[in-house]
């Protein structure tokens, strides 16, 4: 076991932030999805039906009264065109999705405030359903009920959790889980959980009903202060692929079961996962989930398209295998099995234009600076893969690195405001590893 650290400055930026509700602040949130080339959100040309008063354009659905535009996934709260305010009164429902594609509401939260703060003129979400009556478009799965928005107050200040590499349902992963409660209760709540892949250990899910989502999800986070938020999943090599006997797409199904307690339910709306690859926006921040283990020139250009696309002030890329890293796995495991010439470039092409690209997969919590890759001069990785267990490493350390371990389960806290990121790696005991402040 070891730990390296390289002295950063530390500041501390709480900002203006407002006393959010664990379920999701001010913010309002957007996603889409669509594995075969299908853009942001429903697929082109399946008319996805309009919910909760909202007329809904073509190829994409309706979302919370606000009119949706062509081709665009459901955005929550206020109409679907950008910068529409915060949800009206009783939040946003989904739309239909469009073949391949899903869209969402607003985050999980309570309190939506009527018409929400900078909201469309006239675009009141008063009918929205919460959750429920996503009517689907053509070929595509019903909507997933989007939990009723917080209401848009305006905030710019969006906090999220980050861990990888956590499907062991041990005492380690429910000590990393109490953290992160206990973390989101001590800043007045979290907007959302990036889960870095291996969702499940060892050998993936066979189908929605298998019996590891209660232990390694469901009962795990089951806290009070991450009840109602979303855990924004994507698929990691245990999950499903040379490694894995899963089945993939038992993870992205689960996403649309009804909240419930009997045979095709799930106990509670946290997982999300629309499809192998895909994208949420939290109001300035917009994350971009890839599939680490599909180099297709499908995804790539995609993937690519919706990053460079994005006019939010910040871009994170997250996918289960890290670009660089001091951990085993980049030399001594899988990834030279899996082909890191083809992950590399998928990885690259799709990130280069974000801000940071964040992984798990190694077993260790670490921060490398901007400028370890000359392709992508002004990009940060890191890596948060110990979510339920620590692996040492006889790796060569990278040369921009900040900060490293491989003694101690943990998380990443991730707090924006503005044009700074506040990160933290928290041990499973508490204690604050490293924290620094990121300045674009």
């Amino acid at each position: 076991m070891q730990v390296r650290l390289l002295t950063a400055r530390v500041v501390w930026t709480m900002g203006a932030a407002l006393a959010l509700a664990c379920g999701g602040g001010g913010d309002d949130v957007g996603s889409t999805g669509g594995a075969s080339g299908s853009s942001s959100g429903g697929a082109s040309g399946s008319s996805g039906g309009g919910v909760g008063g909202g007329a809904s354009g073509s190829s994409g659905g309706g979302v919370g009264g606000g009119a949706s535009g062509s081709s665009g996934g459901g955005v929550g709260g206020g109409a679907a065109a950008a910068g529409a305010g915060g949800a009206g009164t009783g939040g946003a429902a989904t739309g239909g999705a469009g073949a391949g594609g899903s869209a969402t509401g607003g985050a999980a939260g309570s309190g939506g405030s009527a018409g929400g703060t900078g909201g469309a003129s006239g675009a009141s979400g008063s009918g929205g359903a919460s959750g429920s009556g996503g009517s689907a478009g053509s070929g595509g799965a019903s909507g997933s009920g989007g939990s009723a928005g917080s209401g848009g107050a305006g905030s710019q200040v969006v906090r999220v959790i980050a861990i990888g590499d956590t499907g062991e349902g041990n005492s380690e992963q429910n000590l990393v889980a109490d953290r992160m409660s206990e973390k989101c209760a001590a800043v007045g709540g979290c907007d959302a959980v990036l889960l870095l892949g291996d969702n499940f250990y060892d050998y993936g899910v066979q189908s929605t009903s298998d019996a590891q989502w209660g232990p390694k999800f469901e009962q795990v986070y089951d806290r009070t202060h991450l009840n109602g938020l979303k855990f924004y999943a994507t698929l990691g090599n245990h999950d499903y692929g040379l490694t894995s006997t899963g089945n993939r797409q038992a993870q992205i199904d689960y996403t649309t079961l009804p909240v419930g307690t009997g045979p095709g339910t799930r106990p509670s709306d946290k997982w999300v996962m629309y499809d192998a690859y895909y994208d949420v926006r939290i109001g300035p921040v917009h994350f971009f989930s890839i599939d680490s283990q599909d180099y297709s020139a499908t995804q790539k250009n995609d993937m690519r398209a919706r990053v460079t696309a994005s006019n939010a002030t910040w871009k994170i890329v997250y996918g289960h295998h890290p670009r660089f890293t001091s951990g085993d796995h980049g030399v001594f495991w899988d990834n030279p099995i899996l082909g890191s010439a083809g992950m590399f470039s998928l990885i690259d092409t799709i990130s280069c234009s974000a801000d940071m690209y964040l992984s798990g997969h190694d077993h260790n919590m670490e921060f490398i600076d901007r400028g370890m890759n000359p392709a992508c001069p002004n990009l940060w990785y890191a890596i948060s893969g110990a979510g339920a267990k620590v692996r040492s490493s006889a790796a060569s350390t990278v040369s921009k690195q900040l900060f490293y371990t491989e003694a101690i389960e943990g998380l990443a806290y991730l707090e924006f405001t503005g044009n700074q990121l506040f990160w933290q790696f928290i041990d499973s005991s508490g204690d604050v590893l490293w924290e620094k402040t990121l300045t674009k």
